[in-house]
C-alpha cells in the first residue's frame, strides 16, 4: 500500500469548506432548475403562477448569498458616513431636518442602498430604468 487515499480523485475539488458539496448555492440552483425546467412547463393556472414565484424566490436567495457580504460592508460604510447606527436613527435625523444641508450626499447614499437592494430583488428593474440617472 502506498498510503495515498485515491477514493476521491474523481470528485471535484472541495470549494465549500467547511461544508461538503454541494454548496447551498448549488442546492438552490438544482431546485430552481427542477422547478423551472421540469415542473413549470407542465403546470397551468395558479400552479404555474406559484411555481414562477418559487423560482424567482430562489433566484433572489442565490443573489443574496452571492452579494450579502459585500453589500453588508457597503451598507455599514454608508451608515457610518451618515453618522447613524440604524435606519430608525437615520429616519429620525431626516425627519428632524438634521441632514438638510447634506441633501446631495444623502440622496447619493440612499440611492446606493436602493440600487443594491434592487440588484438582489429584481435586477431586471434596473435594466429597464437606467434612463432615470
Amino acid at each position: 500500500m502506498t498510503g495515498i487515499d485515491r477514493s476521491d480523485w474523481a470528485l471535484p475539488p472541495r470549494t465549500n469548506l467547511p461544508y461538503d458539496s454541494p454548496s447551498a448555492e448549488d442546492l438552490i440552483h438544482a431546485v430552481q432548475e427542477y422547478l423551472s425546467q421540469d415542473l413549470l412547463p407542465k403546470s397551468r393556472g395558479s400552479d404555474s403562477w406559484k411555481l414562477r414565484i418559487a423560482v424567482n424566490s430562489l433566484k433572489i436567495a442565490i443573489r443574496e448569498l452571492n452579494q450579502r457580504e459585500n453589500d453588508q460592508i457597503i451598507y455599514s460604510k454608508i451608515m457610518s458616513d451618515l453618522n447613524v447606527t440604524s435606519e430608525s436613527e437615520l429616519s429620525a435625523k431626516i425627519k428632524e431636518g438634521q441632514l438638510d444641508d447634506e441633501f446631495s450626499n444623502l440622496h447619493a447614499q440612499l440611492s446606493e442602498i436602493v440600487q443594491r437592494k434592487l440588484e438582489v430583488a429584481n435586477p431586471r428593474y434596473l435594466d429597464t430604468n437606467t434612463d432615470s440617472d
